[in-house]
């Protein structure tokens, strides 16, 4: 009898100190679900020519920005100017966000799904651009997964490729 209690006090004083550990562990994942992340958009994507030939090498360009909050005092004109940059939007695109990973992805005209092509990083000022050979007729898209703080964004154009 004694045994059955020493086991179970035992395992009792086990689960609660599991629970001790786990619970700074929930409250870190629960900082970080809560976390706020800038706003991003891929600026000025571009698939260079279109539409290309079959087996050339077509280029493809863009930007990663990040969004800045505007003051409220700024909005107003609905257009933007050096002195109004944000027109009537809440966000003015005047960062960019260098050295990030853009993911490059490809579907063909009659595909469904997506095939990965590259992964290329942006520059200093979130610039990023690469040449890529076309075979067929099909959507190109470029996408940022995200990062620390960083809000996810993608964008994509469709190329015409002929014989």
């Amino acid at each position: 009898m004694l045994r059955r209690i020493a086991t179970v006090l035992a395992a009792a004083t086990l689960s609660v100190s599991a629970l001790a550990v786990a619970a700074p562990a929930q409250a870190a994942s629960a900082k970080v679900a809560n976390q706020t992340y800038t706003e991003t958009r891929i600026a000025g994507f571009h698939a260079d020519p279109n539409p290309a030939r079959k087996f050339q090498r077509i280029s493809l360009s863009g930007q990663l920005q990040v969004g800045e909050d505007c003051n409220p005092h700024e909005r107003g004109t609905g257009f933007a100017t050096r002195h109004n940059p944000c027109g009537d939007s809440r966000t003015q695109w005047a960062g960019s966000a260098g050295w990030q990973k853009i993911v490059v992805l490809f579907r063909a005209g009659d595909r469904s799904k997506w095939e990965f092509v590259d992964t290329i990083q942006t520059g200093r000022d979130g610039r990023f651009s690469t040449e890529v050979p076309v075979y067929t007729s099909g959507t190109w898209r470029v996408v940022f997964e995200g990062a620390r703080g960083l809000a996810p964004s993608e964008d994509s154009d469709w190329v015409k490729v002929f014989r």
